[in-house]
């Protein structure tokens, strides 16, 4: 018998087992006792588990096994900074292990767990008492690979970037970081999308009250941490989870549902305990790292068999899901859940009691691919590819949407955001400006990946650094300074966020004009109102005619021509218009334009 347990403790092995805990990062794993730690481990088909560590001179020491509940355990003078290996036997074969519920493993190239000491006082208080789920609130994301925004050596630590990337936020005026995955993972080029660790911080950017103190200078500068978490599937490394007690305890038996198109494994979410575990790791990483988002990686992959529609619905996952967001949304209200889906599979953002998948946000790829290829189109021909742009406005508000131009779209030889625009070296930095605007005028929330706001011409490498000194270079020191200002524009100015996802937040002014490739819409909340224009093409219009019916003041915030920004048009325009007249405008080659517009009377 475990004397380390009360009866209580029984009943949330027992809820573990059956699928109704996130809780079992406290049941499992190494846990601190007065004098020592006690072991658990979850392996119900093993014959027998050993331990062996620092606090047993790498020597194996069986375990005892609960026959009852098929879990392993042992109480052993281990120590802050010990690690450890489990060695677990079936039919003869003795194989090593890293503890599941490790909390820190070694570095890259060895798994031995690490037993942390990752107590930390926050003092993010006041952030989290405000903290929100964002729908009505301004929400501009950078995201982030935490190895190579400034690299130092072969190794970046949290804490060797928190400072600089603080200070970068902030001069920048974004909102939110997400993090590319920080749970361990053994190699490197993976970017951590096939991990082996789902409770273990990554050793590569340090231990887990580094992670903490990141976090928490961050929201005390006033800046939301978002965390990519992957649930489809798993590294396929002996020492992670395949075949972990020498049967297909994380993994279905059936081979064709085995192993991913990328040679990982997937989760068996008919399994229980599998929905506990996953369930438990989303839970660890909310509560001891004061998260404020969670954005789940390859949705698609797991609504249908490993992405294939054809293949049908994965009822199986589309329970876990459910239960996932349901669970977290009781438990952490105030905690953004975000699907990065590229299926149709509808009611994604939509609660699980309305029927939904219970996910707060939903990437918009449609929208991110629709508009590269429009930007790809050289000028003349961008008129046949008019939808492009309007398309998204058609569905926009069956989802709460975010729109994101990330990691995905400038690496394996797909080019870097300025390389995406058609045209000349001068065009594409102008192009680049409208897109941007676009992107930040649309409704809904914005993303935008490290290196996009200073027009980097490399696509990223996680090897090496974000070549910040290309803003030596004016043109895309101008390019920066842009993205800074319209991003000020839009946290402060509630017209580009508050109805976001209602209606009466947006309007179209000129759609339909594919002949000369101008757009116009507004953007509106109670006080605030602001038109927004978009020359999409390298042809000049002396007097562009937008039709109102109102006596306006349109006020010029923003003109990407604006000799701060590196272009020539010498003053912002304040244009007053009485009602029935039509408001021209002077448009030069690929102009962006946003104007606030005032009530005359």
């Amino acid at each position: 018998m475990d004397v380390n347990l009360m009866e209580t403790d029984y009943a949330k092995i027992k809820a573990y087992i059956e699928g109704n805990s996130n809780e079992g990062h406290k049941i499992w794993g190494a846990l601190a006792r007065d004098d020592g730690y006690i072991f658990r481990l979850y392996a119900p088909n093993a014959d027998k588990v050993y331990i062996k560590g620092d606090f047993t001179n790498w020597q194996n020491v069986e375990m005892t096994k609960n026959v009852d509940y098929g879990y392993f355990f042992i109480k052993l003078n281990a120590k802050v900074n010990d690690y450890y290996k489990y060695v677990v036997v079936k039919d003869g074969n003795y194989v090593d292990h890293a503890d599941p519920f490790g909390k820190a493993m070694d570095y890259e190239g060895n798994f031995a767990s690490l037993i942390t000491d990752d107590s930390y006082e926050f003092a993010d208080k006041d952030f989290l008492e405000k903290r929100s789920k964002n729908f009505n609130n301004p929400m501009n994301i950078y995201e982030l690979h935490i190895g190579s925004w400034i690299r130092y050596g072969d190794r970046v630590n949290f804490l060797d970037i928190v400072d600089k990337l603080v200070k970068y936020l902030k001069d920048m005026n974004y909102t939110h970081i997400e993090i590319m995955p920080i749970t361990e993972y053994p190699y490197y080029p993976s970017w951590g999308y096939q991990s082996t660790g789902f409770f273990a911080t990554s050793s590569r950017y340090g231990r887990p009250v580094d992670f903490k103190k990141f976090v928490d200078l961050l929201h005390q500068n006033g800046i939301g941490v978002i965390l990519d978490v992957v649930a489809v599937h798993f590294a396929s490394d002996f020492y992670g989870l395949k075949t972990f007690d020498g049967s297909h305890l994380y993994e279905s038996p059936y081979e064709d549902l085995t192993y991913s198109q990328w040679g990982s494994i997937n989760f068996d979410y008919s399994k229980a305990h599998v929905r506990s575990f996953m369930k438990s790791s989303f839970s660890y990483w909310i509560e001891n790292f004061h998260l404020d988002g969670i954005r789940v990686d390859a949705v698609s992959y797991m609504i249908y068999y490993n992405g294939n529609e054809n293949r049908g619905i994965h009822k199986d996952n589309i329970y876990f899901i459910k239960d996932l967001n349901q669970t977290l949304k009781e438990k952490y209200e105030d905690v953004m859940l975000i699907a990065e889906d590229s299926s149709s599979y509808p009611l994604v953002t939509e609660s699980v009691l309305n029927g939904g998948l219970g996910f707060d946000y939903k990437w918009d790829l449609g929208w991110m691919n629709d508009t590269i290829k429009y930007f790809k189109v050289d000028s003349y021909n961008r008129s046949h590819y008019h939808d492009k742009i309007t398309f998204s406005m058609y569905y926009f508000y069956n989802e709460k949407f975010i729109l994101p131009l990330s990691h995905d779209e400038v690496v394996h030889l797909k080019g870097s955001m300025i390389n995406k625009m058609n045209g000349s070296y001068e065009d594409k930095f102008k192009e680049l400006k409208v897109l941007y605007t676009y992107q930040m005028a649309h409704p809904g929330k914005i993303l935008n990946f490290m290196g996009n706001e200073i027009a980097t011409f490399d696509e990223w490498n996680e090897n090496a650094s974000i070549n910040w000194d290309i803003r030596s270079y004016p043109k895309h020191d101008d390019l920066n300074r842009f993205v800074k200002d319209i991003n000020y524009l839009y946290k402060n100015n509630p017209a580009f966020y508050k109805y976001d996802y209602e209606e009466k937040g947006f309007m179209w002014k000129v759609v339909d004009d594919s002949n000369t490739s101008v757009f116009a819409f507004e953007r509106v909340a109670e006080n605030s109102r602001f038109l927004i224009v978009l020359n999409m093409t390298n042809t000049y219009h002396s007097s562009y005619e937008i039709y109102y019916d109102e006596n306006l003041t349109f006020e010029e915030k923003i003109n990407s021509f604006n000799p701060r920004y590196g272009g020539a048009k010498t003053y912002l325009r304040n244009i007053k218009i009485e009602k029935g007249s039509p408001l021209k405008l002077e448009l030069w080659e690929y102009e962006a334009a946003i104007f606030e517009i005032k009530n005359n009377e």
